[in-house]
């Protein structure tokens, strides 16, 4: 088990990337704060200005911007608003990413129904195994989460690959 952590742990660190953010509610702000706490480079804006990312900016070490800043230079940018405010979106607003980034938009989420929890990092990722109170769930926010807190982290025998045959 130790082995998979060191290959998978979050700790390891690759390459870090420049990510532009556009959108800093729930769903944005969450990504600053992890993908910052990865050690990338994060650029953050929402729909007002960026001295109201303050808090934000403070937190994570991300870098607030104008909404038409946070493309700039990015290798892969995440729209993170209301679908109703997409056509808002100034003209060109993606055009200062690098070319051929990726970019990301996390309206689908929303629209299927999804509350964003933060389960924390994969060394975590025993508290959804097979066997703990949120494996297969179909919980809203506050259950995922209570479900989170009361998994235990021994090993149970459902947690063991089996095969079929």
């Amino acid at each position: 088990m130790q082995r998979w952590r060191d290959r998978h742990s979050t700790r390891r660190r690759s390459r870090i990337m420049r990510i532009g953010i556009i959108g800093a509610g729930q769903i944005g702000g969450t990504l600053t704060r992890r993908l910052a706490a990865l050690g990338h480079d994060v650029r953050v804006s929402n729909s007002r200005t960026p001295d109201t990312l303050a808090e934000l900016e403070a937190e994570t070490g991300a870098k607030a911007v104008r909404s038409t800043e946070a493309a700039e230079g990015a290798e892969l940018v995440i729209v993170s608003i209301p679908q109703k405010n997409v056509v808002d979106l100034p003209a060109g607003i993606l055009s200062g990413a690098v070319a051929g980034a990726p970019v990301i938009e996390t309206n689908l989420i929303n629209q299927l129904g999804f509350d964003p929890v933060d389960a924390g990092t994969i060394d975590d990722s025993w508290r959804q195994q097979p066997g703990t109170p949120v494996y297969g769930k179909d919980f809203d926010r506050e259950a995922t989460l209570k479900a989170l807190a009361e998994a235990s982290p021994d090993r149970t025998d459902e947690w063991r690959a089996t095969t079929t045959v």
